[in-house]
């Protein structure tokens, strides 16, 4: 695979860094066709039964070599300096898995065409940490548990051998990799937006604005508070854990407490729940609920809680409100 390939691929990597240093890019001042172009890929990130179709686009735009490389280098390290001003942790979270996805696409490609040069290249960009020998790839379980993935990915000690956690399949690797490249990409980056120009804070406010317009309009279905034994799955598991004095992972507990707020629960209820939490600050428990309400953030649809891990079945549904409802009109009648 030559370099333009691998850059568009992975514009994530090291390597696309070093390209943009290289080219002496100031990303901070960009033309409108990439403003345009950032302003695109925002639109694309709710669309999840889509991605598959748009990443077969940029496989196309990829093998045609039409693509202005440094124009489309910059567009992932601006898209996080557009997060970065925007604080929308439900946007934040569509921008990785969005990523993760397509990580995952172009590596099963690089599998299929038995570029292993790639994968290991990239496979070091992510995880430096891994390595390789005659029983294939492996990371020290030491550098695995630094990495501090928590829930997000599940250890399988069974593959341990001589302290060292080895990888038995494409499949358990190309998981692991896409786990730890999503933590990666959700590392917030400081931004001054006084160095930012007016083009990018106007596009940065319209970003946020489609977003919230687009999640209410996903999730508005005007739901009759739920009794707590009539959760949706993956919301009753979390919830019954808290309540149990279990300590929930950071995007366990973002996500149960939008869905309280969503459904009707008031802030106090919120965070009398929370009480139950072995690690509970008020202060900062408090500050994050009235946060969740004030920004009246909308419940995450199942292809996001199931990314995050948080998915417990199939209930036959794109969204866990729509439980709630189908559950209203069988009591209604």
């Amino acid at each position: 695979m030559d370099n333009y390939e691998y850059l568009i691929k992975y514009p994530f990597s090291n390597q696309a860094k070093e390209y943009i240093a290289s080219k002496d890019l100031n990303i901070l001042d960009i033309s409108q066709t990439t403003l345009d172009k950032i302003d695109a890929l925002f639109s694309k990130l709710l669309d999840v039964d889509n991605y598959n179709r748009f990443f077969n686009i940029d496989e196309l735009k990829i093998k045609d070599k039409k693509t202005n490389l440094e124009e489309e280098l910059v567009i992932f390290p601006v898209s996080k300096i557009i997060l970065s001003t925007i604080d929308n942790t439900p946007l934040f979270q569509s921008f990785a898995n969005y990523h993760q996805n397509r990580f995952v696409y172009f590596l099963n490609k690089d599998y299929q065409l038995k570029d292993y040069g790639t994968i290991e290249k990239i496979l070091k960009d992510i995880c430096p940490k891994m390595s390789q020998n005659q029983k294939g790839f492996f990371i020290p379980l030491v550098d695995l548990l630094g990495l501090d993935l928590g829930e997000e990915y599940k250890l399988q000690y069974t593959n341990l051998e001589a302290g060292n956690i080895y990888f038995s399949n494409k499949e358990q690797l190309t998981e692991f990799l896409a786990i730890v490249l999503k933590k990666r990409i959700l590392r917030n980056i400081e931004v001054n937006k006084k160095e930012l120009s007016k083009e990018l804070l106007s596009l940065s406010e319209k970003i946020k604005e489609k977003f919230i317009s687009i999640q209410r309009t996903k999730s508005d279905y005007d739901i009759i508070k739920p009794q707590t034994g009539e959760f949706p799955p993956c919301f009753d598991k979390l919830y019954s854990e808290l309540l149990a004095g279990q300590k929930l992972s950071h995007i366990a507990n973002y996500h149960l407490a939008v869905f309280l707020c969503a459904v009707g629960y008031t802030y106090e209820e919120v965070l009398d729940t929370y009480r139950h939490l072995p690690n509970f600050d008020e202060k900062i428990a408090g500050y994050q609920i009235k946060k969740i309400l004030e920004k009246k953030y909308s419940v995450a649809n199942c292809e996001t809680l199931r990314s995050n891990n948080l998915c417990v079945k199939d209930c036959g549904v794109k969204h866990p409100l729509q439980l709630l409802k189908k559950q209203e009109s069988k009591n209604s009648k």
